[in-house]
């Protein structure tokens, strides 16, 4: 979930359909029309979004950070694939059917413990990534020289 003034796109909405529109809060986890392709969308913005996504709000304590990385998770995605209604872009998925999947609900302190082990892997793999790419640039470099 983005501000709409940073998705690159212009939508215009009256504000006669705007009424219609769901509060989306900071924490809130967004089924969309596309959750069958890319999971359950995270919002850290407090905004409104389309009547044609479900809201969900947590009634446990959750660690934001772990479900944030499950609900993106290939398999899982697998899975929510199976409960879509519909043919190609036209699937949605309905909370009914979202509701029936078993999903983990580690302790409080595992979660934490995960979430914080994932994202200390993904600051890893970034940093990494950006050693890689200072690497390639120098190789350019002196592959430009070598053959000057």
């Amino acid at each position: 979930m983005i501000p709409r003034n940073e998705s690159g796109i212009k939508i215009q909405a009256s504000s006669k359909s705007v009424k219609s529109y769901k509060i989306v809060e900071p924490g809130d986890f967004i089924i969309s029309l596309r959750s069958f392709q890319g999971g359950i969308d995270y919002s850290d913005f407090h905004g409104i979004c389309s009547p044609a996504y479900t809201v969900l709000k947590n009634k446990l304590p959750i660690d934001k950070g772990f479900f944030k990385f499950y609900l993106k998770k290939e398999r899982f995605i697998n899975r929510l694939s199976k409960t879509t209604i519909g043919i190609r872009d036209g699937k949605q998925i309905t909370f009914e059917n979202f509701g029936g999947l078993v999903i983990p609900y580690p302790s409080l302190p595992e979660q934490q413990k995960i979430a914080q082990f994932l994202t200390a892997l993904d600051k890893k793999i970034e940093h990494t990534t950006g050693e890689i790419e200072k690497m390639k640039e120098w190789k350019r470099g002196l592959l430009q020289k070598m053959f000057v």
